[in-house]
């Protein structure tokens, strides 16, 4: 290689290596009193209290407050701390199988820290912090697309803490009508007869001050597997077949944590395809990190195929609605028959879709850590009116674009696998408007907390319990 070229890849790598560090050595400059810049609104900003300073592990967690500088004085804003097991499972006080034995309501280290990046606010000199407290620590929140940047406080007062927020919670949760509740959209689940607390919608509603009528517009959430074992006739299951129940769970401020179960029952009792899925609920999105364990005894049934078809099918209230996806970006209009667009839908997996208009909008996202060898996804749009897929609430599909999860030529596909789900509700959407939904897993928020430089962690995820 010619000395020039050496030369001219050497300037290249620095110019890179200059603009990856560019942010974080504006983010190291001086504190000063600053204004806030940061305008990321969706993300939820998820600290593990190891990041913190020592000398506030340890603290009574009733005793910890945090505060954002607005208008020129602190203000409470919203925050929880979610306890974790020292085997790193969450503390869910409340259901069947609630673990709140396991909290010890101190500030451990493997704790975490919640709030939503939008109540930050701007940065104050340490003698303007509010007066009290005995050890507290500034948390500056960085865009790393942007450099824009907001702060937050939290403050450990040794004896009467000042009130919290008086700010209602962003999301609310009714265990006993399976029903959650925020200012962007208004869900409730079907309770089974036999009392278990099921995955698929009574209702989906987005309220008219988010953009929507205020009217159930979902049909349902189809989650369809299909097996075929050799020697024997196809299964076909459906979201009513899978056996789910809500275990235990969290309310707060920030989110409610669900810990759902999932199962295909079998002979004998065997759980086939079995699923924990700690469903966590912000103000307008849900995650759902789910692991799915495959039993060994799956592959003494000599399995020919194995695929679970999931989507959304929408009902009679989304007529006139678009549907759009990462792929399919001319969009296609809900009417509930099929025309040439839609016959020539682009199949390939997409890192997103939605669907949007009059009743609201409803994005989704669907994401795969290291799947098995051989595993594959397929996509279709099916707006058919006359298309029968029960069991529905509604007859045909409306808007109903489908992900096949083929698992049949896998290889070596025994055992836990991880894949996460994404509904969010974005207020009032324009196509461009799903980007900072994407935004806050493609490009992290970045942390400085003390001497502290860490990611934002919004899919932390648990390791499930021995107790579940």
């Amino acid at each position: 290689m010619s000395l020039g070229r050496k030369v001219a890849i050497f300037a290249v790598a620095s110019l890179l290596l200059i603009a990856s560090g560019r942010l974080w050595a504006q983010a190291e400059q001086p504190a000063s009193s600053g204004a806030k810049t940061l305008t990321r609104w969706p993300d939820p900003v998820v600290i593990k209290a190891e990041s913190l300073p020592k000398d506030l592990l340890g603290s009574l967690i009733s005793n910890l407050r945090l505060y954002a500088y607005q208008d020129g004085k602190f203000e409470p804003i919203l925050f929880q701390i979610d306890e974790m097991t020292e085997e790193g499972d969450w503390v869910l006080p409340e259901g069947k199988k609630n673990n709140a034995n396991l909290g010890n309501g101190i500030l451990d280290p493997q704790d975490v820290l919640l709030f939503m990046v939008s109540d930050t606010g701007d940065r104050a000199e340490k003698e303007k912090w509010l007066k009290g407290f005995t050890n507290g620590i500034e948390i500056e929140v960085v865009d790393p697309l942007t450099g824009g940047k907001g702060w937050c406080y939290l403050l450990h007062f040794p004896t009467d803490p000042p009130p919290l927020s008086s700010q209602p919670p962003y999301v609310q949760y009714d265990y006993e009508h399976e029903s959650i509740r925020s200012d962007y959209f208004q869900s409730q689940y079907i309770i089974t007869k036999d009392g278990l607390h099921s995955t698929y919608y009574k209702y989906e509603i987005v309220p008219a001050s988010a953009g929507g009528c205020g009217k159930d517009y979902v049909d349902r959430l189809k989650i369809r597997p299909r097996y075929k074992i050799r020697f024997l006739p196809a299964i076909r299951l459906n979201e009513e077949s899978l056996s789910s129940d809500v275990l235990a769970y969290k309310r707060g401020p920030i989110r409610v944590v669900r810990r759902v179960e999932q199962w295909v029952g079998f002979f004998f009792n065997m759980k086939l395809m079995r699923t924990f899925s700690d469903v966590c609920q912000y103000r307008n999105t849900t995650t759902v990190p789910v692991t799915v364990h495959i039993p060994g005894s799956l592959q003494k049934l000599f399995i020919k195929e194995a695929v679970v078809r999931f989507g959304t099918d929408y009902g009679p209230n989304a007529i006139g609605s678009m549907t759009y996806n990462s792929n399919n970006l001319q969009g296609f209009v809900v009417d509930g028959k099929m025309d040439d667009g839609e016959e020539n839908f682009n199949p390939a997996p997409d890192s997103w879709r939605v669907l949007t208009g009059p009743c609201g909008t409803f994005m989704t996202r669907s994401l795969f850590y290291d799947p098995p060898k051989g595993f594959k996804i397929s996509m279709g749009l099916i707006d058919d009116l006359d298309y029968k897929d029960p069991p529905e609430q509604s007859p045909g599909c409306l808007g109903y674009m489908w992900q096949d999860w083929d698992l049949t030529s896998a290889k070596g596909f025994v055992g836990d696998y991880q894949f996460y789900l994404e509904f969010s509700h974005p207020p009032k959407y324009q196509l461009g408007d799903e980007v900072p939904y994407l935004n806050y897993l493609d490009h992290p928020l970045k942390l400085i907390i003390g001497e502290n430089k860490v990611e934002n962690q919004p899919l932390l995820s648990a390791q499930i319990g021995k107790g579940f």
